[in-house]
């Protein structure tokens, strides 16, 4: 792949995690964007893109993107270069590779803070006050990965109750957003999950 390639499935990325309304998807475009050669040869930064193509190929590139935009929304080609993005993508892959041994420690990391806090399983996703719930903290303090926190979504749909509750509007939304925006991303088996959490919520 070449510098402009590299270019066009940043630009794909950078849409669907940060266009306005979520009006970018990624898998429904298939990647695809109005992206010019033209344009490109005039970018100052197309530089970065070039030298990203030395490093990535087409079936990591989309991968080393998703890992930087979930880690930073904000985020310009320039501060990924090099070490910063390397790692946040090396980060991304171990626990992308190891999701479900990932997903279990974060599972008894919780139960472990409501055994200490003598809190029930449904205290952890309670508002109180327009307050973040425990999970949130948890999230928001990396105490459990973005991961686990998209799959007990999916697995028990609380982020409603938490729009309707919560009370800042910066931190939550913005989470939230995310967590939308990478649900596509992230690969995994419902009913192992389910199953997971639910043994797990047995033993205690």
């Amino acid at each position: 792949v070449n510098g402009f390639e590299i270019y066009k499935v940043y630009l794909a990325v950078k849409l669907h995690f940060t266009s306005k309304n979520q009006s970018y998807d990624f898998h429904k475009h298939g990647g695809r964007t109005t992206a010019r050669l033209e344009t490109f040869t005039k970018r100052r930064d197309r530089y970065f893109f070039h030298k990203l193509s030395q490093s990535y190929n087409s079936s990591n590139i989309v991968d080393y993107f998703v890992s930087n935009f979930v880690t930073n929304t904000n985020l310009w080609v320039g501060d990924i270069i090099g070490h910063s993005g390397d790692e946040n993508y090396k980060e991304w892959s171990k626990r992308i590779e190891a999701l479900h041994y990932y997903y279990e420690q974060d599972i008894d990391y919780l139960l472990e803070r409501m055994s200490a806090n003598d809190m029930s399983f449904d205290d952890i996703f309670t508002v109180q006050n327009g307050q973040h719930p425990p999970i949130l903290k948890m999230v928001l303090s990396k105490r459990i990965s973005i991961e686990t926190f998209v799959i007990l979504e999916d697995l028990l749909s609380f982020s409603k109750r938490l729009n309707k509750d919560i009370s800042e509007t910066v931190l939550w939304p913005k989470l939230y957003d995310r967590m939308v925006r990478y649900r596509p991303f992230l690969k995994f088996n419902i009913t192992k999950y389910r199953v997971t959490l639910r043994n797990k919520l047995k033993d205690i």
